[in-house]
């Protein structure tokens, strides 16, 4: 299972008066990450895969202008749907600081908003 990785500056508009990101905004976080995978394998990200559930476990904050690191994986993929795991630390020099760790889960479905059969090529692209 490949491991995507994306990195992120923390804007002020993204922090609270004490200049901590404000906790909903991880999941953007997670969302870029998520996109940069799609972006990276080729494969389309639309309308078609709705989030149906969403979790993340915080550890410590992050601040502003600290640089993040998304880390992004696929490990689990379903008949009508697949789950993202993310994982955001913090850059300090070379070391990588935990920050929160969470996961996406998606359906896939048609024009008409129908659950159907997750893409071959998601399935290929995801299993490697």
């Amino acid at each position: 299972m490949k491991t995507f990785k994306t990195q992120v500056r923390v804007r002020y508009a993204e922090t609270d008066a004490a200049e901590i990101v404000y906790y909903s905004n991880f999941f953007i976080y997670f969302e870029v990450g998520k996109m940069e995978m799609f972006r990276e394998l080729d494969l389309p990200y639309d309308r078609q895969l709705p989030m149906i559930e969403a979790h993340c476990d915080f550890k410590i904050p992050a601040r502003f202008d600290d640089l993040l690191e998304v880390h992004t994986t696929v490990p689990e993929i379903y008949e009508k749907g697949f789950k993202v795991v993310s994982k955001v630390f913090r850059v300090e020099n070379t070391k990588l600081i935990p920050l929160c760790e969470g996961f996406t889960i998606h359906i896939t479905t048609d024009m008409d908003r129908k659950p159907k059969k997750v893409p071959k090529k998601f399935v290929e692209e995801f299993g490697k």
